[in-house]
């Protein structure tokens, strides 16, 4: 380390850079970024037998984030272990897979998360069992999911509602599987998703998304969830990587991001996080939700969506994250999973360890690497 990045790492660890907190200057390559915290996460995750995890939307999520953070690390102990997770499911039926077996949901959304994890597996280890999930995941999105009159997937069969939540679960996997296979219907598709969920969901003052709006009854829940919107903005990053700067689509999609990271941009607490009701200081500070806008904010710079200015925003966030909810490989502050209902229960959820908050904390450190 030469003798400038000496200096600059003492004045950070006193807190004397001119006055300003660690976080506003976490931009500079001499800070650690809490790699080692971040590396510790999917140490302590892979000493968890895989056949624990059950295949839902949460352990996706999870699988996702070690996926992307073996991309960084290329430590083959990560990749073998989502390796053994998914051998438990690809052999089982589409009605298993799809919860097309007279389950309460049938169609659910939540069961396609874990086709972007098998495609970094098919792309990784180009094992044609990953490949045959993925088309039977996108098949049936294509195909057979219950949608509005205007397009707009629903949440599941028979639902006739457009959640935020959606937006993850089904745009990645479309684009992605449309970029490697050259199946361009599937980006626009993608695409198009953001536009029909944007008219409804997205606050015309803040940018911000609401939780659910049911195209059948008009009812809209008005609550700006903090993880809801965090998956939007992951989709949206995900699936603007997989689409060309000149698709029709691309200006509308950059400008609901812009919209939405100027609305996160509004509501980020003084400590650099996100609260899990985003326009409500009352309601607690929020790990998942806080990890996914590091995640996609990052990401989004990155791909030149938005401008530097929010690498900072993101980095704040990301000290935080690190300083408040991370202890010896276990990311804490996590809220349980959140249906709409009236914006006081959203406060009175449980919060503790949860693989979605995993996932997204892993996903968030892949992006931060990326600055080192």
């Amino acid at each position: 380390m030469s003798m400038i990045r000496q200096f600059a790492a003492i004045c950070l660890a006193i807190g004397i850079l001119g006055g300003a907190p660690i976080a506003a200057t976490a931009a500079s390559p001499v800070a650690s970024l809490n790699r080692q915290k971040w590396i510790s996460v999917a140490d302590h995750l892979v000493q968890t037998p895989p056949e624990s995890y059950p295949y839902d939307w949460g352990e996706a999520t999870l699988f996702i984030g070690l996926i992307k953070t073996y991309e960084r690390t290329h430590s083959p102990t990560y990749l073998d272990y989502a390796e053994k997770w998914a051998a438990l499911y690809t052999r089982e039926s589409r009605e298993e897979i799809l919860e097309l077996n007279g389950g309460p949901q049938p169609g659910d959304c939540n069961r396609w998360t874990a086709g972007a994890l098998m495609l970094s597996l098919y792309q990784e280890r180009n094992k044609p069992e990953y490949l045959r999930m993925v088309r039977m995941i996108t098949d049936f999105i294509r195909d057979s999911a219950e949608r509005s009159p205007e397009g707009g997937i629903d949440h599941w069969t028979g639902s006739h509602q457009y959640w935020v939540d959606t937006l993850y679960m089904a745009c990645p996997v479309l684009a992605r599987s449309g970029r490697l296979e050259n199946k361009p219907a599937y980006v626009d598709d993608a695409a198009q998703q953001f536009i029909v969920h944007a008219r409804h969901l997205q606050d015309d003052k803040t940018g911000l998304f609401y939780h659910m709006w049911d195209w059948q009854t008009g009812q809209l829940t008005p609550v700006l969830w903090g993880r809801g919107n965090g998956w939007v903005i992951m989709a949206l990053a995900d699936t603007m990587e997989m689409m060309d700067r000149n698709h029709a689509s691309y200006p509308l999609l950059r400008q609901i991001a812009s919209r939405l990271a100027r609305g996160l941009r509004a509501v980020q607490d003084r400590e650099g996080l996100w609260h899990t009701v985003l326009n409500d200081p009352t309601s607690y500070a929020e790990c998942s939700a806080s990890s996914m806008n590091v995640y996609a904010l990052l990401k989004l710079v990155r791909l030149k969506v938005l401008p530097d200015s929010y690498k900072r925003i993101a980095l704040r966030s990301w000290a935080a994250i690190n300083a408040r909810y991370v202890k010896d490989g276990v990311v804490a502050g996590v809220s349980a999973g959140t249906d709409p209902h009236p914006v006081e229960d959203y406060k009175k959820l449980d919060v503790g360890t949860q693989t979605w908050g995993t996932g997204a904390y892993l996903s968030a450190g892949s992006e931060v690497d990326r600055l080192q």
